[in-house]
């Protein structure tokens, strides 16, 4: 069968994977921007024993298989009377490990910020939260976009582990129409094409924020 004959038959069934898998990947890569944010202000004010625990925290969670957290999350939450959805557990997972990596772009992203811009904001009286609402996020955003890009790529790329625990992704969808039709072939391939459309759209919102809010 070819190519386009197979996606004319089976169009719908990848396109329900891929609308389950730009969904979870926008609000998986949004709570990951605000747990990595969390993670960066537990860093910056929590003292000795807050940048410690961040610390041990990221270093664990980037050094840890990312199908770990997930089949922690899925399996073990029922021993404590907690039955989530299984897209909530692998969402959940997602978030925990990729805020521990953008807790570090924006730890860099926090270093490149001209000290003197803090001076002339507690000078000008505004308070801390002030002072990080209007002049520091801003500019972490900014200087953190192109790494947030790449991170929401690996991010979008992972929710295919989610297929493990029976989420209705993509590659799931594509391991389905295996099982039915016996053409692995024809259903991968055609899963492929699709991530990188995925992919290239994701990179297309990225540049095109970036354009939007370069410094002039």
């Amino acid at each position: 069968m070819k190519f386009l004959d197979w996606f004319v038959i089976y169009g719908p069934t990848y396109l329900d994977g891929m609308a389950q898998t730009a969904l979870v990947t926008v609000w998986a890569s949004l709570g990951a921007v605000l747990w990595g944010t969390t993670l960066m202000l537990i860093r910056l004010t929590g003292g000795r024993w807050g940048a410690l625990t961040v610390d041990a925290y990221v270093q664990l969670l980037r050094n840890i298989p990312i199908l770990l957290p997930i089949y922690l999350i899925y399996f073990g939450l029922p021993e404590f009377g907690l039955f989530w959805p299984a897209v909530v557990c692998g969402g959940v997972a997602l978030i925990l490990q990729n805020g521990a990596y953008i807790s570090e772009i924006f730890r860099g992203s926090f270093k490149a910020i001209d000290r003197v811009q803090f001076e002339a904001a507690r000078s000008l009286g505004l308070s801390p939260w002030a002072t990080f609402r209007r002049v520091t996020l801003p500019q972490l955003l900014v200087y953190s976009l192109p790494a947030l890009g790449n991170q929401a790529v690996l991010l979008l790329k992972d929710t295919s582990l989610l297929s493990v625990i029976t989420v209705a992704e993509l590659t799931m969808q594509a391991k389905v129409l295996t099982e039915r039709t016996a053409s692995p072939y024809q259903a991968f391939m055609v899963a492929a094409i699709l991530y990188l459309v995925l992919v290239a759209v994701s990179e297309l919102l990225f540049s095109t924020a970036r354009r939007a809010v370069r410094w002039r």
